[in-house]
């Protein structure tokens, strides 16, 4: 009914054809063009990445961050933020991009104190669990 009343005023499109365009148009990609979605308790984002960038969302370029210090921080704060910055990962793919195992060390001392003192975003899609820079409390230098 709501979408209904948007549409009436010209605030919308048709309702529902959103996303079959969305599947119909990216139905072809490769991974680095792939849509992703992040989602947290209160919003959500789609990211469709530009289908003319050949190098997609995994241009392999990372940002230079600056932030105010993480209490009881580690030496690997900066570079997980740099590399959660403009896409969500999983746990393991930022293990692996540090180099260091999947332990719960890591994930209790790195991540979940990211996350507790809100520099990380966390969302669910299935089982997996993956992490995102929250923007607001990071600068690109």
């Amino acid at each position: 009914m709501i979408a209904a009343v948007l549409v009436m005023c010209n605030v919308m499109e048709a309702a529902g054809t959103g996303f079959d365009k969305i599947v119909l148009e990216y139905r072809d990609v490769n991974k680095k063009h792939r849509p992703y979605i992040f989602s947290s308790s209160n919003h959500f984002t789609i990211v469709l990445p530009d289908l003319t960038y050949l190098d997609g969302v995994e241009n392999g370029s990372t940002p230079r961050l600056s932030f105010i210090p993480v209490e009881n921080g580690t030496k690997y704060d900066q570079k997980v933020l740099e590399f959660c910055y403009y896409r969500a990962h999983k746990i393991s793919e930022i293990a692996e991009y540090l180099g260091v195992s999947d332990s719960t060390y890591f994930r209790k001392n790195v991540i979940e104190n990211l996350e507790k003192q809100n520099y990380l975003h966390s969302s669910k899609l299935g089982r997996a669990k993956y992490f995102r820079t929250n923007q607001e409390m990071v600068r690109i230098e």
